[in-house]
């Protein structure tokens, strides 16, 4: 009888340390994801700043917002900006997954790839291409003019022009989301509107294309939500003309340097938070409801491909021709102004080559320091950010934890924070926790922001590794003695090692690259690569720049190319 008490008090002080660490983890992520909001929301709501002393509660900065007409200039900006670019996505990402999907038009997959390029790479480095060859002086339109009667229809620097550039971006998610679609939707439905004398082409409009619809409603909630926060586009290509979205007016107004409006973008982010949040959400719950389309029953014989006949090097050669203008000669615009020493139509680029962009790039001190930081950041924030995630993702699905559901949807949660709005949340929690300043004028207070803007990017490369692991495997070890965590430690991370490098992988690449966040706690001494990027594409668009930009894309594909070879990454919706 004592020997079985014993046991059972050994079985108590083993359950009790692993229970207490659930909770720690749970308030931990619990304060880190959600707790920077609550700074934000006060911010918006007294009269001044937060590291001040005094103030009181106000709907003043509420009213200042909504009396604005700048602001109002720059919601109607964001939302014709966000409907053209969703649209736009649309018809190009169905369009190419179905045929890259269902039919046999010659290099299919090899345009695959280059649609999904944007996905990729840096957003700023697509952007400058476009500017470089694309704008109404830009090499490309400019060579146009000269040599042929052809012209660029649109200006970059309008709104339908950004809405242009954010459609190379924005396509290839609509294209994943699609792809998988068409891929799950079962063939014997094709072959009943054959039997009734459908042609294969007829049968695909008619019957696959309408099944899609969940997929397309999902993904252009999703684009419109992302085009709604977009800082990029409208702070390089509408810089010329004032054109304002939310997030310009956002930033121009905590930037000013005469009299910055803490009080008002506080507001305004919230404001955003909250549409986006209702946008995603709304994206959530229709994909929750997807089962309803379901169409793969049993096991489904091999996708029928649609032969185009002789149209199918027409199809090609259209559909090459948009790549090539929408990807391949941004991203050679690129290459070639940070290799010349002047980037002309008017001067054969091949009697210019020059090293000296890189020169200088090697020679700034900014540069270096912003490359180095943020090479930092991606490198020890994406290593802890993985352990993080795993940790988080092994309580929430493999414990019996009684809040295990509130951190699954808290992981998620940073998915639905615009990148402005997590640097603005970190710079008001950090003004209120640590008024010295210390910790947000360091590279740790940067880093904490992208990896929490970054997790729920690194959950979804984990999660589904960790899904496929049977529990009996770790309730083998439990029963032969081992703690909870002991057998977290010994099975379930072995097994799951392959999927935290591509976790690794893509919070490196979103970490080097990310720029949003930074905007509120950048400092002289912490210049980031992403921000330092955004910046000077803002107001230059010279081979420095370029050379930059350069190094900055080599960087990402290089890390890409090694985690897909080795753990098999992949760009997910």
């Amino acid at each position: 009888m004592s020997a079985l008490t014993a046991h059972r008090g050994t079985a108590r002080r083993r359950l009790a340390p692993t229970g207490a660490s659930h909770y720690l983890l749970w308030g931990a992520a619990l304060v880190l994801l959600a707790g920077p909001i609550v700074p934000v929301v006060v911010a918006s709501l007294w009269s001044t700043p937060l590291y001040q002393g005094g103030g009181h509660l106000t709907a003043a900065n509420y009213r200042d917002l909504l009396t604005d007409p700048a602001w109002w200039t720059a919601v109607r900006n964001s939302v014709f900006f966000g409907a053209l670019n969703t649209a736009g996505s649309v018809v190009v990402g169905v369009a190419c997954a179905v045929l890259f999907t269902r039919t046999d038009i010659p290099g299919r997959r090899v345009f695959g790839v280059l649609l999904l390029l944007p996905v990729m790479l840096p957003g700023i480095v697509l952007i400058l291409g476009w500017s470089l060859m694309w704008a109404p002086s830009g090499f490309a339109s400019s060579w146009l003019k000269l040599h042929t009667f052809l012209a660029m229809p649109i200006d970059l620097y309008s709104v339908p022009g950004m809405a242009l550039v954010g459609i190379s971006v924005a396509a290839p998610v609509v294209f994943l989301f699609c792809r998988g679609a068409i891929e799950g939707i079962d063939p014997s439905f094709e072959d009943a509107a054959r039997t009734t004398g459908a042609s294969p082409l007829r049968a695909v409009l008619s019957i696959s294309l309408p099944l899609l619809r969940p997929a397309i409603l999902n993904s252009s909630l999703l684009v419109f939500a992302l085009s709604i926060e977009v800082l990029g586009l409208p702070l390089v290509l509408g810089f010329s003309k004032n054109i304002d979205m939310i997030s310009t007016y956002l930033y121009d107004n905590w930037s000013a340097s005469s009299a910055p409006r803490q009080g008002l973008v506080s507001a305004g982010a919230v404001v955003l938070l909250a549409l986006v949040s209702l946008l995603l959400a709304a994206r959530n719950r229709l994909a929750g409801d997807l089962g309803r389309y379901t169409t793969v029953t049993g096991k489904p014989a091999a996708r029928r491909t649609v032969r185009l006949g002789p149209a199918r090097w027409a199809v090609s050669a259209v559909v090459g021709a948009g790549l090539l203008v929408m990807v391949l000669v941004p991203l050679l615009g690129v290459v070639l102004c940070a290799f010349t020493r002047i980037f002309t139509p008017l001067i054969n680029p091949w009697t210019v080559l020059t090293t000296a962009n890189f020169s200088a790039v090697v020679g700034n001190d900014l540069y270096t320091r912003a490359l180095t930081d943020s090479l930092l950041i991606a490198t020890v924030g994406g290593a802890l950010t993985t352990l993080v995630i795993a940790a988080l993702s092994m309580v929430a699905h493999r414990s019996e934890f009684r809040f295990r559901g509130s951190l699954q949807r808290g992981m998620v949660w940073p998915r639905m924070m615009p990148g402005l709005i997590t640097g603005m949340a970190f710079f008001w929690s950090f003004a209120v926790l640590d008024p010295s300043g210390r910790v947000r004028s360091s590279l740790w207070g940067m880093g904490i922001a992208f990896a929490v803007r970054s997790l729920a990017l690194g959950y979804s490369a984990f999660y589904p590794a960790l899904a496929a692991i049977g529990r009996d495997l770790d309730n083998a070890a439990r029963t032969s003695g081992a703690t909870w965590w002991q057998a977290m430690r010994t099975v379930v991370l072995r097994l799951v090692l392959p999927a935290m490098a591509a976790s690794f992988v893509l919070l490196f690449v979103s970490m080097l690259n990310d720029a949003e966040p930074a905007v509120f706690l950048v400092t002289e001494k912490t210049p980031v690569l992403g921000l330092s990027m955004l910046q000077l594409a803002a107001t230059s668009t010279g081979g420095t720049v370029a050379a930059l930009g350069v190094i900055q894309m080599v960087i990402t594909l290089v890390v890409l190319g090694a985690g897909r070879a080795l753990f098999g990454v992949r760009p997910r919706a």
